[in-house]
This record gives C-alpha cells, sequence and structure tokens, in this order.
C-alpha cells in the first residue's frame, strides 16, 4: 500500500509538472525578454540621436552666414528660429499618436535622414522663402524620430530603462552641441555648397538602423493597463506632474543656454568665450543625463529628481552673482543637476502608459522642450524691463517650484 502510495504521488507530481510547467516557463521567459538589455540596438539609437540632433543645431551656427549671404534682418532670422523649433518640438505628439497605433520602426531611421538631408540642402538655397520650408521638413523630420526611438530606447533597455534613457538623451545633447563643430569647418572653407558633403554621416546610420533595428511587434512591452477610474484619474495626474517638471526644467536650461552669450558679452568677453561658455553647460550637462542611469537603480528617482531641482537653482544663481572660475564651475554642476533627472522623469511618465510610451515622450520631450522655446519671448521682455541679470535670477527660482512638484509624485 505505501509503495502503490508513493507511486501514485510521484504520478500526480509529473502530471501537475507536465501541465504547469509550460505556463511557467512561458512566463519566466517572458519576464526574461522583458529585462533584456539589448545593448547593440540601444547604441545604434543613441547614435542616431546624436546625429538627429546634430544637423538640428546647424541652424545656429549658419544664421550669421546666411543673413550675410541672402541679406535678410534679424527678426526674419528669429522666424527661422521659431519655424524649426515649433516643427521639431510642436509636431511630435502627432508622430507619436501614429507611431502608437501603427507600432512601426520606419520613423525611427526615416527621421534623422530627413533631417539631414533637408538641413544640408540649405547649401542651395537662394532666396530667404527657400529657407522656410526647407527648415519645416527638417524639423518634421526630428519630431517623427524622437517619440518612435525613445518609446523604443525603453523596450529595448530592459531592466536597464533608466540607463538606456540617459545613454539617448546625452548623445542628443552632444550632438546639439558639437553641431557647430562639423558645419563651420566645412562653410567656410568649401563654402555653402558643399554643404550637401555632411550627409554622407546620416546616410550610413540611417542604413544601419534600417538594417539593426528589430520590430516593435517583436519586443516585449509591460500589460495592457487595466485600472479603475480612480487609478486612471491618479496617472493622469502623476502624468501632469511630470509634464509640469519636464516644462520648467526645460525653460531653465533653454533660458541659460539662449542668453548666457548675451549676458557674457554684456560683461565685456568676448564672443568666442561666451559661445564656449554655452557650450560647457551643455555637454557637461548632457554627462549628468549620462550618470543618471547608474544611480536610478540605487537611489529612489523621486527623490533624486527633488535633490537635483533644489541644488541646481542655487548654482545657477552663482553664475549671476560671482564671475570666473567660481562662476563657470557652479554653471557647469548646475548643467550636470538639470540634465541629470531629465531622463528618470521620461522613463517614469512611460511606465504611467506603457501602451502609448511614443505619445508620453512626445509630451516630456518635445512639448516640454517647445514650451520651453515659447517662454522665451516673454523672458526677453522682463531682460528689458528688470534687467538681464535679474530675469537670470528668476529662472533659478523656477528650480524651487519644479522641486515643490516633484514632492507630490508618486513614491512607487
Amino acid at each position: 500500500m505505501k509503495a502503490t502510495h508513493f507511486t501514485s504521488n510521484i504520478l500526480s507530481s509529473a502530471i501537475e509538472a507536465e501541465i504547469v510547467s509550460p505556463q511557467i516557463i512561458a512566463t519566466a521567459a517572458m519576464q526574461n525578454a522583458r529585462d533584456a538589455f539589448q545593448r547593440r540596438c540601444v547604441y545604434f539609437i543613441a547614435v542616431g540621436h546624436f546625429f538627429n540632433d546634430a544637423y538640428a543645431g546647424f541652424l545656429s551656427p549658419l544664421l550669421p552666414i546666411l543673413m550675410e549671404r541672402l541679406d535678410f534682418s534679424l527678426s526674419r532670422a528669429g522666424i527661422l528660429a521659431s519655424v524649426l523649433s515649433a516643427a521639431t518640438s510642436l509636431a511630435q505628439p502627432i508622430f507619436g499618436a501614429i507611431n502608437d497605433r501603427f507600432n512601426r520602426r520606419v520613423f525611427v531611421f526615416l527621421g534623422p535622414l530627413l533631417t539631414g538631408i533637408f538641413m544640408c540642402s540649405l547649401g542651395y538655397a537662394t532666396s530667404y522663402e527657400m529657407l522656410i520650408p526647407l527648415l519645416l521638413c527638417c524639423g518634421l523630420g526630428s519630431a517623427m524620430f524622437h517619440p518612435a526611438a525613445a518609446a523604443m530606447v525603453s523596450r529595448l533597455g530592459g531592466s536597464r530603462r533608466e540607463w538606456s534613457m540617459s545613454l539617448f538623451i546625452s548623445s542628443g545633447n552632444i550632438g546639439h552641441a558639437m553641431s557647430p563643430l562639423f558645419v563651420v569647418p566645412v562653410v567656410l572653407y568649401w563654402g555653402f555648397p558643399a554643404l550637401p558633403v555632411l550627409i554622407f554621416p546620416v546616410l550610413m546610420i540611417t542604413f544601419l538602423l534600417f538594417r539593426r533595428l528589430p520590430e516593435p511587434q517583436t519586443l516585449p512591452i509591460l500589460s495592457r493597463d487595466r485600472t479603475n477610474g480612480k487609478d486612471r484619474g491618479n496617472q493622469r495626474l502623476a502624468l501632469f506632474l511630470h509634464l509640469a517638471i519636464s516644462i520648467l526644467r526645460s525653460v531653465m536650461i533653454t533660458g541659460f543656454g539662449t542668453f548666457i552669450p548675451v549676458y557674457m558679452h554684456a560683461r565685456g568677453h568676448s564672443l568666442f568665450s561666451a559661445g564656449a561658455t554655452t557650450t560647457i553647460f551643455q555637454c557637461i550637462g548632457a554627462m549628468g543625463a549620462l550618470l543618471s542611469g547608474h544611480f536610478a537603480t540605487r537611489v529612489d528617482r523621486r527623490r533624486m529628481i527633488i535633490f537635483t531641482l533644489l541644488a541646481a537653482a542655487p548654482l545657477l544663481a552663482s553664475f549671476v552673482y560671482f564671475s570666473g572660475g567660481p562662476a563657470l564651475l557652479g554653471l557647469a554642476l548646475s548643467g550636470i543637476l538639470l540634465y541629470f533627472s531629465f531622463p528618470l522623469n521620461i522613463v517614469m511618465a512611460q511606465e504611467l502608459y506603457p501602451h502609448r510610451s511614443s505619445m508620453i515622450s512626445a509630451l516630456m520631450i518635445g512639448v516640454s522642450w517647445g514650451v520651453a522655446g515659447l517662454f522665451m519671448t516673454p523672458l526677453g521682455f522682463i531682460a528689458e524691463k528688470v534687467g538681464l541679470s535679474s530675469a537670470l535670477l528668476t529662472l533659478t527660482a523656477i528650480g524651487f517650484v519644479a522641486a515643490f512638484i516633484a514632492a507630490f509624485l508618486p513614491k512607487d
């Protein structure tokens, strides 16, 4: 009887294992797929972001030469910058919604290609009117790239989503900051007709992205949201808080990046020194975005956002109050802290709506920077009324407001 009882237990256990094992294996396989960090694909997209933002950054260093070549005023130059900024930033939600609907990778490799082709076509522009459609198409190429690429990076990052997003963000910032190094020597030595020579790097990265990136349908994704009405309300509130923080942070970065050259030149510094200071602020800040991915898994993300915003505000103020080395040190450290928490906000917002990650990325990246650009006009009026130093100090106070809003983010 004992042998029979023992044998029946073995048989029942074997049958039960035979039934349960495929489910366990499938669940474990799905979890492993979600946690897998697809390093090579993430690096390819980061390189694509580097070149996309580098091409989008060609306009600023080319504006003085374009103004002299085509003979248009400073106000018309501002219109060109607004066209590029609006097309790049404010069109992103449209492409984000399209990408969430059709879930294709075409925007990831087509976006940098369009950005590079149309920006390099400025060399063939023979009038001011030709510049506007070229810049509009360039901005739309950048707008279609960012939401799709950010969503794919998050899904390819697996358990290292924060690190993947920080690499993605920092590569774009570095590319934008280094764009004058690519375009100015070509135009100065070979002239505007040689500008299309710079298309070849983007052709190469487009080919690599086309060949190497997987279709989004094959990538793991979190389970579809099944929350009730109250939880959905909390999700919307959390998303609104993340977006508000991103906008305020972008206003601080854009404001200082825009007015640092004017501020330093007014204090007797050369144009080269003013431009170099802006590059330091942006490039070192991009390193801060890269560092955040390493700390995200070790420290509470919400606390990191609050701390970096609180610490960045007085460091930015030190740039206004001091001069020389202390001012540059405060500016560099504030850049690190401001960019540090930017990838964290994006990833946390994507986790709220995993099936709409492209649209969320468009809001957090495109809309935040686009709205920040619109704030530069009233900031300029404030600077005219109270002085540029007081206007910059007003920007530093925004950091405390953003930190206060971050205190209401959900802990989980």
